[in-house]
């Protein structure tokens, strides 16, 4: 891992600049910030679409714009010191850069999205279907370099097989790995015990688990376990049940997106 892309919605939740200084720093990477597109380009962007603008109420003025952007700038300029870093500004930030910009990169490190004034979850989504790279969605507060203890969400499915390849990089330098399946959230595929098997012939020190939930959600399964066997991390390959579906009945990938405490490294 040698370059790495990163963007922060605004300066009060620098969690993603933190994280992505830490692993350029790890990897002796190259780090790129990338300005965040304004409110009224995003508004812009949804009313193009035909749909609801995510932002609510009147759009910010340029100066507020100016003075959002200007801090996030210094946020990733302060945790970059020392670093192989350059920021793109807008030029480069529409609302879908990030995405088109982000297959040059191997990871994009993104906070974790949700209403304003966190980043829009449409970001996010660009960032994933549109790059072809892995994200990690940080959450808030999130501190300390993650990848020493890893849990790895594995439902059976092309998505998560895709998965393990993108995130190897991490996956190699992790202290243990557990690969946990929940019953009932499983598609036709190898048994978490055989991916295990597999990632063990690669030297690297992995168990297996497969949990009921019970009356809990799959998505509350795997962080309860994860944060059970001490993870720093979680992997999953995103969207098994299609994006649609999970936004109308909720899914693991959604809920991971949205309300996991841990990092989690995504990809699709």
């Amino acid at each position: 891992m040698k370059s790495i892309l990163t963007m922060a919605w605004t300066a009060e939740d620098p969690s993603a600049f933190d994280l992505a200084a830490k692993m350029a720093r790890k990897f002796d990477a190259r780090l790129v910030g990338l300005e965040p597109p304004s409110y009224g380009v995003m508004s812009m962007a949804w009313a193009d679409a035909g749909m609801g603008a995510p932002i609510g109420g009147g759009l910010a003025e340029d100066a507020e714009e100016r003075q959002r952007v200007a801090a996030v700038k210094q946020a990733f300029d302060q945790r970059a010191v020392g670093l192989r870093s350059e920021w793109r500004s807008a030029d480069d930030s529409g609302p879908t850069a990030i995405g088109t910009i982000g297959r040059a990169y191997d990871l994009i490190v993104l906070p974790q999205p949700g209403a304003l004034p966190k980043m829009p979850e449409s970001v996010f989504e660009t960032a994933l279907f549109d790059s072809g790279r892995p994200v990690l969605v940080v959450p808030t507060g999130a501190d300390g370099l993650v990848g020493k203890r890893i849990l790895f969400a594995w439902n059976g499915s092309t998505e998560s097989a895709r998965a393990i390849s993108l995130a190897m990089p991490v996956l190699a330098g992790a202290e243990a790995i557990v690969v946990l399946s929940v019953d009932g959230a499983m598609v036709p595929g190898p048994t978490s015990a055989e991916i295990a098997e597999s990632l063990k012939s690669h030297g690297l020190n992995v168990t297996s688990q497969h949990e009921k939930p019970g009356s809990r959600s799959a998505g509350q399964t795997i962080v309860d376990t994860a944060i059970a066997v001490g993870a720093d991390l979680i992997v999953k390959g995103a969207y098994t049940q299609s994006r649609l579906r999970q936004m109308i009945f909720g899914g693991m990938t959604r809920h991971l997106i949205l309300s996991s405490p841990l990092p989690v490294l995504f990809s699709y």
